[in-house]
């Protein structure tokens, strides 16, 4: 083991976007009537992490002021037929997604130069929306990513078969599918569903000219939970929205002096969302959800960007993976960071009316149906046996196995039979402790102390490597937190192999080294340990 336990430099963080690109096709339960399994899991509108740009529920344009500048419609043009949509506006204006959904391709299409294809489920049924004559650097999504209505996803270009050729004949050719582009399906004119579109950036906006807020309303009244004490507006006004929309979090953080590299807390112009349980996947769907309302809702709070889980998001749609920081806190894993654009300071008790409720687009993953079960990557979590785990180590074996769905509850004990076979006191010759076989560099970042319910409570590098409790939840958190780094790896190709043979490969080697190596690193003893561990797992129940 100690090629994993040599530093903090090995030890990666997960990526956000992931929420997104988590699977390579982000499945919902969205009908389920007589449509297959693989319609019946995928996304519906507003199931996504997070909606910006339109009003939730709402379709948004492809591109500002689309109408306005159609040059071509649907139908029969020059002998053949038009499948789409002319829009030109000029190269590098903004285009949009039609509605939430999945990236089914992007990138070089005969004719199209760079397309998007972008798979939708609206009101059960299985639409693709086309988007065409992009260059390369034109497009700001891939396949599998997970996207919102509204989202800004490329740039207008001239690429491919236009008329004239050159810059003059940029445009967007949009088109949209029933029945799936990919899979068979059927142009129609796309004309009716721009007309039910809004126009992109409209996210807090309401139809209803009388209301007060987006999406319903509440009383923005002060809340314990946030000390006003030299906030701006806008920023008591998103502390009082968000401690109204989500009872659960029980701290929320306002002004401090010491804001790092940004001035956004001493200004006062900044909260920070504190998540219960954030290395779980219930406490990403908490923050996700958070992420969502305020994006939804960007406009009523004037919303600078968000940061959580290492992601900076924008209003507009756009964002980027930050760089790694060093510590859970600081890489915004353990809440969500809301920045506002500036605003007067406000006064105590200050007068703000009513604010919007509800406006997030969380996660929709029915545990209902064992089909979409198994299509989502949910694993069976419970031991088939016990046998030969000892009791003391039981339980917490168990509750590893719900801290992400990649790790189940068979895979933490057969790793942990085969780093210490389950001994509290087991020492490697390279000074890897516990039932884990922690290094202390690696354990003063990943361990930490937990209480009764698997909860972190102590800080970083609290606990001990030999406690059963806290050993057991810091190895599913680093096998959880390696496997979510990976998957955007394994979709674009940077790695390749098995997942679960990578995820330990990164336990035992480092994920660096994974990288380094594009897979399992050609070690002697991580090529053994990878195929071990599964085979000792299998005998306690579910690997994955």
């Amino acid at each position: 083991m100690q090629c994993r336990k040599q530093g903090g430099e090995q030890v990666k963080k997960i990526v956000v976007l992931v929420v997104v690109l988590a699977l390579a096709v982000v499945l919902f339960v969205v009908a389920l009537g007589d449509q297959g399994e693989e319609e019946r899991c995928t996304p519906g509108i507003g199931g996504g992490p997070m909606t910006g740009g339109v009003p939730t529920g709402e379709m948004s344009l492809p591109q500002a002021g689309a109408m306005a500048a159609v040059t071509s419609e649907f139908g029969p043009r020059w002998g053949t037929e038009h499948q789409g949509i002319d829009i030109a506006q000029g190269a590098g204006t903004p285009i949009y997604a039609l509605a939430d959904g999945v990236v089914a391709a992007a990138g070089e299409a005969s004719g199209f130069g760079q397309w998007i294809v972008l798979d939708h489920n609206l009101n059960g049924e299985r639409i693709s929306t086309v988007y065409g004559h992009m260059f390369a650097e034109g497009v700001h999504v891939k396949a599998g990513d997970e996207v919102a209505a509204g989202q800004h996803i490329a740039d207008e270009g001239y690429n491919g078969h236009v008329d004239p050729p050159g810059p003059g004949g940029s445009h967007l050719h949009f088109e949209v599918w029933t029945g799936g582009r990919l899979t068979g399906g059927q142009a129609v004119n796309p004309r009716p569903w721009l007309e039910k579109a809004v126009e992109p950036g409209t996210a807090g906006e309401t139809s209803d000219p009388e209301a007060t807020a987006p999406t319903g309303t509440t009383e923005l009244a002060p809340d314990p939970r946030l000390n006003e004490t030299n906030l701006q507006i806008n920023a008591v006004k998103a502390g009082r929205g968000g401690a109204a929309n989500f009872p659960v979090v029980e701290v929320i953080g306002g002004w401090r002096s010491n804001g790092g590299a940004a001035a956004d807390h001493p200004e006062g112009r900044a909260v920070d969302f504190m998540i219960p349980q954030w290395e779980t996947s219930e406490g990403k769907e908490l923050g996700d959800e958070i992420v969502g309302h305020f994006l939804s809702n960007a406009e009523f709070y004037d919303v600078e960007y968000l940061i959580w889980r290492q992601y900076i998001s924008f209003p507009d749609g756009t964002g980027y993976q930050m760089e790694d920081r060093g510590s859970p806190s600081e890489n915004h894993f353990d809440h969500v960071h809301v920045s506002l654009n500036s605003s007067p300071m406000a006064v105590p008790g200050q007068e703000l009316g009513a604010g919007p409720v509800g406006g997030s687009a969380a996660v929709n993953r029915s545990s209902a149906d064992p089909e979409c079960e198994t299509a989502l990557g949910v694993v069976d979590d419970s031991l088939h046996t016990s046998e030969g785990i000892p009791p003391e180590l039981l339980p917490w074996i168990e509750r590893a196995g719900g801290v992400c769905p990649e790790v189940s509850s068979a895979l933490v004990a057969g790793l942990m039979e085969q780093e210490s076979g389950f001994s509290p006191s087991a020492v490697s010759h390279a000074g890897a402790l516990g039932y884990a076989q922690f290094m202390p560099g690696t354990w003063a970042q990943i361990g930490a102390e937990v209480n009764e319910n698997g909860e972190v409570e102590g800080p970083a590098g609290s606990g001990s490597p030999s406690d059963p409790g806290d050993a057991s939840m810091a190895a599913a958190r680093y096998l959880c937190s390696i496997a979510e780094d990976q998957k955007p790896q394994i979709l674009s190709g940077e790695i390749e192999g098995d997942p679960v043979e990578l995820m330990l490969a990164g336990y035992n080697a480092g994920p660096g080294n994974v990288t380094a190596h594009g897979g399992v690193p050609p070690f002697a003893e991580t090529q053994k340990y990878v195929k071990i561990v599964p085979e000792k797992a299998a005998k306690y129940g579910e690997v994955r």
